[in-house]
């Protein structure tokens, strides 16, 4: 049943990737804003779509904690289920991903609608240098910077040291780090094709300063409460299926 289900929802996801992604060309002359909606129109319809064909709800808390004023929100990367529902839960996003993903057919040109930051990564420094500039920017034009610092998807049960780009920005352009931390690899993991019913649990923890801290002595504190938080959800889940059974 399980593969049935993902098969169905795959075949969503695809449908509504061919319909999207010609009108995604029209729109990158459109208005940002005009694109975001339009792109995050698409993103919601696929979390509802999960949920529907697969099961996969969602938890937010913590949301009181999102500032009134654009920061860079650091999360861990577990699955494509957070890139997919990110934009109903934050303010408008700017994306920092990989230079690769722009030229993937019709999924890349939604991603460019969206005027991510495109990093090449084996760039090493110039890459840094270009995240703080475009990142600056985009802070300027009101936009939150959404930063996965482990770099790619990490399978659930691991952990992946933490890059200190994304540190380096909130420091540079003083800005707060919104720390948040989810499970949804549990449900639908990296590289998998069939998921597992369930809640992904989203947690938003307070505005991290980022004044009185050098950039590692950032990405420490944040990978501290990212360690301490995802062990909690472990144990939330843990309770929850004890009381189930």
């Amino acid at each position: 049943m399980r593969l049935l289900r993902s098969i169905l929802f795959f075949l969503g996801l695809f449908i509504s990737t061919l319909l999207y992604a010609f009108p995604c060309l029209v729109a990158r002359i459109l208005p940002f804003k005009f694109c975001f909606a339009f792109v995050s129109s698409w993103c919601a319809f696929n979390v509802f779509w999960v949920r529907f064909t697969c099961g996969i709800d969602f938890q937010v808390t913590g949301q009181e904690n999102i500032p009134a004023e654009p920061c860079v929100i650091m999360s861990n990367h577990q699955s494509t289920w957070e890139t997919l529902a990110f934009p109903g839960i934050f303010p408008t996003l700017a994306w920092v991903i990989k230079k690769e993903l722009l030229y993937i057919p019709l999924f890349g040109w939604g991603i460019a609608a969206v005027q991510p930051i495109a990093l090449n990564r084996k760039q090493g420094k110039k890459a840094i240098q270009q995240l703080i500039a475009d990142g600056k920017e985009k802070l300027a034009l009101g936009r939150y910077i959404l930063i996965f610092p482990e770099g790619t998807r990490t399978p659930y049960e691991e952990q992946r040291p933490l890059k200190v780009g994304g540190f380096l920005l909130a420091k540079k352009s003083k800005v707060s780090i919104l720390p948040v931390a989810h499970d949804a690899g549990r449900l639908w993991p990296r590289k998998k094709f069939i998921k597992r019913a369930g809640t992904v649990h989203v947690r938003i923890g307070k505005p991290i300063a980022t004044d009185q801290n050098s950039a590692e002595e950032l990405r420490d504190q944040y990978f501290h409460w990212l360690q301490t938080t995802r062990n909690e959800l472990k144990e939330l889940v843990a309770q929850q299926t004890t009381t189930k059974d």
